[in-house]
């Protein structure tokens, strides 16, 4: 297995970067069943990436984040994180949620704010991704803002970034250590698969696909200056200034419950699996079949440490996790 040196970052101040720049990026998430992991990642883009403010959708029929966004008002993190219960939407949920957030809490847009949000900041950016996502500037960049200053803001309308995929480390169950400790090692080169963040004042809809935006202008420019993407893969697969570090498959067990028996957040059960055996594709079938590769699960080959190095150097607490065998993840 391979080793890229993409370790180098410094440690700044949570709030330095935003509090610097003219615009407010935010996050509109859909959420469900993520409860294992949801504190790390909110952890990493509210501090890591210095996003302004997160906006989660609960899918749950439940709304179990209610009583965990009432406890957290007054946290001095979690507070700008904002919780609206979702789970009475059931076709194309995903959709309907980000469209949902970017009006509602975009500056410049038409929905009103619900009665609990009304002191929320709107927001003139919004990344539209999920919570195995992870962004990851590269080159001289340090945050979202950064990038979204060169790349969007002299342009408007909307920017997309690709995946590059986070295998399973051959993991087998679940265990209580963050996923970006666990899970190390990706695949080479970045898949063509892609994420938007959106200027919301240029907003116009989401298509049937979630992965990319209509906006006025229809003009969308790749870090080449080219025009571009109008779906949801980028067979450039720029890779220069941000990738987005997809954490699909955690362990095997954990991807069989969440592709095969669970199913995923924005479709019924999925067709990635075998139903009756209730366990995923393997790489072998997927291929047999025709599907996207990234469906089946590898233990992925290249060891790339960056984003918990990242994380670790702008919170500290999570070094308690970087003696591994003291945590017996063996699994």
């Amino acid at each position: 297995m391979a080793k890229e040196d993409n370790t180098n970052h410094s440690p700044i101040s949570c709030c330095t970067l935003s509090q610097l720049s003219q615009f407010t990026v935010g996050i509109c998430a859909i959420v469900k069943d993520a409860d294992a992991y949801l504190d790390e990642w909110l952890d990493y883009h509210l501090v890591a990436m210095n996003i302004d403010n997160i906006y989660l959708y609960d899918h749950s029929k439940q709304n179990y984040l209610n009583k965990w966004y009432e406890n957290t008002r007054n946290h001095p993190l979690y507070r700008r994180v904002h919780v609206t219960p979702w789970g009475h939407v059931e076709e194309k949920a995903q959709i309907k949620a980000y469209k949902d957030c970017i009006l509602r809490f975009g500056k410049n847009t038409v929905l009103p704010k619900l009665s609990n949000m009304m002191n929320t900041t709107e927001m003139d950016y919004f990344a539209l991704i999920d919570v195995d996502e992870f962004f990851m500037p590269r080159g001289n960049y340090t945050s979202v803002h950064g990038v979204v200053k060169d790349y969007l803001e002299p342009y408007g309308g909307a920017l997309v970034a690709n995946w590059i995929m986070f295998g399973s480390a051959n993991k087998t169950f679940y265990k209580p250590i963050p996923v970006l400790k666990r899970f190390q090692y990706r695949e080479a080169a970045p898949d063509v698969v892609i994420k938007t963040i959106v200027k919301a004042s240029d907003f116009l809809a989401a298509p049937r696909q979630a992965w990319t935006t209509e906006y006025k202008g229809a003009i969308q420019l790749e870090q080449s200056g080219k025009t571009g993407a109008s779906s949801k893969a980028l067979a450039a697969s720029p890779s220069s200034a941000l990738l987005i570090y997809h954490y699909r498959y955690f362990s095997a067990k954990e991807y069989d419950e969440k592709s095969c028996i669970r199913g995923m957040v924005f479709r019924p059960l999925s067709v990635k699996c075998h139903l009756g055996e209730q366990r995923s594709y393997t790489r072998e079938e997927i291929l047999a079949d025709g599907k996207p590769l990234h469906f089946a699960a590898t233990p992925g080959t290249v060891f790339d440490e960056s984003a918990w190095k990242l994380l670790c150097d702008r919170m500290p607490k999570y070094r308690a996790f970087d003696d591994a065998l003291s945590w017996g993840d063996y699994t």
